[in-house]
């Protein structure tokens, strides 16, 4: 009886709870359209004020008086010339770019090697070959392109005779690269 008593004790306030928690509650319904408040207390105010152009009736002097030559240079021109002459020296002594070159032959076959050689001297003279040796392997390389696309329109010309060449990037020469001259032109 007495464990009954603790239950009922128990289950009131559980139950008084529960029932609480369950009812509808409300709230002030306050909707952001309603809701108003003057602030142009606080906000700044400015006076705009037409500005006045006045018309100056001093003569001038003629432009082309500042633009003509004095005895000495400006000190501007000066330094902007020097820095221009060591740009241009740096860029002189640049020779070599990452570009691509056509690959023809590789082999262990000395005579292959320079079939591929001679047959790039023979049907395209500006490519200039190359041809390197690392034991046991001979490698045939062509031309000094710049840009890929370049490359790919001789490729296509030398697969006829070479099935297996690619493109590969490499360092090329400036000038050499200068020199080619384009089948399609």
């Amino acid at each position: 009886m007495l464990l009954k008593k603790k239950i009922i004790l128990l289950a009131i306030p559980l139950a008084f709870l529960a029932l609480s928690g369950c009812s509808k509650k409300t709230t002030a319904n306050i909707s952001s359209a309603d809701y108003r408040e003057d602030l142009t207390s606080v906000r700044p105010r400015f006076d705009y004020v037409e500005p006045v152009v006045e018309k100056k009736t001093e003569s001038r002097k003629p432009v082309d008086n500042i633009y003509k030559s004095s005895d000495k240079p400006l000190y501007v021109n000066k330094k902007l010339q020097t820095v221009l002459d060591t740009l241009a020296q740096q860029n002189k002594a640049i020779k070599y770019i990452s570009g691509y070159r056509i690959q023809l032959y590789v082999g262990n076959i000395r005579q292959e090697a320079d079939n591929a050689k001679s047959y790039i001297y023979q049907l395209f003279p500006d490519l200039n070959p190359y041809v390197s040796y690392s034991q046991p392997t001979y490698r045939v390389k062509a031309g000094d392109f710049m840009y890929r696309s370049d490359a790919e329109q001789y490729l296509e010309q030398i697969r006829g005779q070479y099935s297996s060449a690619v493109i590969l990037a490499d360092r090329v020469e400036i000038k050499r690269s200068l020199m080619i001259k384009l089948p399609s032109e």
